[in-house]
């Protein structure tokens, strides 16, 4: 196995380590806050926001912690961790896909806030696209890496994330400007054919 590989499975538990841990430590201590969120995904049934929201933070915080203590212990502890991320980032995926499809602008509560950044769209579905990947890097068999190296490739993959989600949210806006102008040419000589008609 090599040093390259032990690496980058590292990297992916770190990063997607920290991540979970990020994101639920502020949903741990706004719980209700949380809860509706949940609700303005309109998925779950109303009764249910209140157990998740309890239920969600306490699954990331602990797949963030079994990810890092891995890194350090033997490589089924960093894997059970990054099964349960699997799974999270997978529902989270499917969650903003659907709220994504049915049009609504709401908070994606990526991190428990309501930012332009975490508004549920391309960006942060690319974004959990990106930390799901990672996290089943994350869950292949490896063991050990030169702690520096890690940390340095860790760094290397969150801003590879960042950048592609800042460009997603981006390119968003710019498209539906190109689209606009477009149009407008479009609709010109056809305006001016109507006029010769007449």
């Amino acid at each position: 196995m090599s040093a390259a590989y032990q690496q980058i499975v590292g990297a992916a538990a770190l990063l997607v380590g920290i991540v979970l841990i990020a994101a639920g430590l502020p949903k741990a201590l706004r719980p209700r806050v949380f809860a509706g969120q949940i609700a303005d995904y309109g998925i779950v049934p109303h009764g249910m926001t209140r157990v998740l929201a309890r239920l969600i933070p306490a699954a990331e915080l602990a797949a963030g912690v079994l990810l890092l203590a891995g890194l350090g212990a033997p490589p089924r502890v960093r894997q059970a961790g990054a099964a349960v991320a699997i799974i999270l980032f997978a529902l989270f995926l499917a969650a903003l896909a659907s709220a994504y499809a049915r049009g609504r602008e709401i908070a994606c509560a990526c991190f428990g806030g309501s930012s332009e950044l975490e508004t549920v769209g391309a960006h942060s579905i690319v974004r959990t696209g990106l930390l799901l990947l990672l996290a089943a890097v994350a869950v292949l068999p490896a063991s050990g890496g030169q702690p520096l190296d890690v940390a340095g490739l860790a760094a290397l993959l969150a801003a590879l994330v960042a950048v592609i989600s800042e460009l997603t949210r981006l390119l968003g806006p710019l498209h539906r400007a190109t689209a606009a102008i477009i149009d407008q040419l479009a609709a010109r000589p056809a305006a001016g054919n109507q006029a010769e008609v007449k």
